[in-house]
């Protein structure tokens, strides 16, 4: 998974293998299989490169995703589809009638 990422980072620095497997405190071999996706580090072991080459774990394991819900979690949307605006308001309108319950009517 993470074999060509990793290839790239080491080779930018003008690393090798062994001078990578040094730093992990692991063998030459185990730097190969990992460039190689024949074996994959373990999550403390993925941090330790991730630092090591001031990379995020996300880039480290080629991870591209865009996430639709991430840009709506600031305004508040929990929503996976698009709600009405009258959807929208009676939700509200629930939401403000429950925590005024929840408040014991206090608000």
């Amino acid at each position: 998974m993470i074999g060509k990422r990793l290839r790239e980072l080491r080779k930018g620095q003008s690393m090798t293998q062994e001078q990578l497997a040094s730093f992990l405190k692991t063998a030459k071999s185990t730097i190969s299989q990992y460039e190689n996706n024949i074996n994959e580090p373990d999550l403390g072991t993925l941090i330790r490169i991730a630092d090591f080459f001031a990379v995020t774990l996300d880039d480290l394991v080629g991870r591209e995703m865009t996430y639709p819900m991430a840009k709506d979690r600031g305004s508040g949307s929990v929503f996976k589809e698009s709600l009405t605006e009258d959807e929208s308001n009676y939700l509200l309108d629930s939401l403000t009638i429950y925590r005024k319950w929840i408040a014991g009517g206090k608000e």
